[in-house]
């Protein structure tokens, strides 16, 4: 019969990690515990994990705080530009749409039905962009993460 407990006399090392975020039955974290009170190696090792896991936790990923970090986030001079960058994006978009359109209803060499098709085409491409804009607008209202601050 197979047995899937380990002579105590291996090491421990696959498990140390588990055992520190505490995801490990109570029998396999009995055997570390005993494990590592036996065996200076393991004992290290743990030791070591635990130090990395402190550390990693206590580090910072900026030198500002989050107040600070989020005022230069929400600064006026950013909100400003931005705002006016997406408009002259989205005018120019529109007047070179404006422009293709016109070109090519009125001045394209193409047949009629070649004219409805590729219409269709990006007719169809619009209603999809529409419905999916649509959607993500509805599950914006009600979206109970949208106020969640990382």
């Amino acid at each position: 019969m197979l047995s899937n407990t380990k002579p105590m006399d291996e090491h421990v090392g696959e498990l140390l990690s588990g055992y520190i975020d505490g995801e490990l039955t109570q029998q396999q974290r009995q055997r570390v515990e005993i494990h590592c009170g036996n065996c200076g190696k393991c004992e290290s090792e743990l030791s070591a994990l635990r130090a990395l896991r402190r550390d990693v936790s206590n580090s910072r990923l900026s030198e500002y705080g989050e107040d600070v970090w989020r005022e230069k986030m929400d600064d006026t001079t950013v909100k400003v530009t931005r705002s006016i960058g997406w408009l002259l994006f989205l005018g120019a978009v529109l007047i070179c749409g404006g422009i293709g359109i016109y070109a090519f209803v009125f001045e394209s060499s193409m047949g009629t039905f070649e004219k409805l098709l590729i219409g269709a085409v990006y007719g169809g491409l619009a209603l999809l962009f529409i419905s999916v804009l649509r959607q993500r607008l509805i599950e914006r209202k009600a979206d109970k993460y949208k106020d969640v601050e990382i």
